[in-house]
């Protein structure tokens, strides 16, 4: 007599189509360009990791993939406060700025420790990111994905030492 498991084999093949959909949108073969630390006071906040193709950072242009590991839980509308805290004080001052803040309230999850965000960006603009290596939400080429890249990969970054580590500059 043999035995069925249908349910075992819906989940197995789930997780064949889910790891097609990840390893397809994440094809390119990522070589790290750097990473860094970011601690406020005693308290580590996330480890950074930055790759791209070539190992090399030529600007935030795609492909990139920026793959951040939180030390600590943090509530989701905490992150997307902070997002337009750092624009703010970048000087950043887009008319969308405000809608895109507050669009990121309802696409950020709350973080628990030791769980990550990767953005990916493609050659394109277009941006996806990951909630501990899941998609979660895909973002449309725009100004503040940009913006929200140049938190930790531009000069006019609060954290320049930061950005010196991740980016190979140190």
């Amino acid at each position: 007599m043999q035995k069925r498991y249908p349910l075992l084999a819906l989940v197995i093949i789930a997780a064949i189509i889910a790891s097609f959909s990840i390893s397809a949108s994440t094809s390119t073969q990522w070589k790290q360009v750097g990473d860094a630390k970011l601690k406020v006071m005693f308290w580590d906040v996330y480890t950074a990791r930055l790759y791209t193709e070539t190992g090399k950072f030529d600007g935030i242009q795609g492909p990139l993939k920026l793959h951040l590991t939180y030390h600590i839980d943090i509530d989701a509308d905490e992150l997307a406060e902070e997002t337009g805290k750092q624009w703010r004080k970048m000087n950043f001052k887009h008319p969308d700025d405000s809608a895109w803040v507050a669009e990121l309230h309802q696409i950020f999850p709350s973080l628990k420790r030791y769980d990550s965000l990767t953005l990916i960006l493609d050659e394109q603009g277009q941006g996806k990111l990951l909630h501990n290596n899941q998609p979660h939400h895909d973002f449309e080429p725009s100004v503040q994905l940009q913006q929200f890249l140049a938190i930790w990969l531009s000069k006019r970054s609060t954290r320049p030492d930061l950005v010196a580590e991740l980016t190979g500059q140190r």
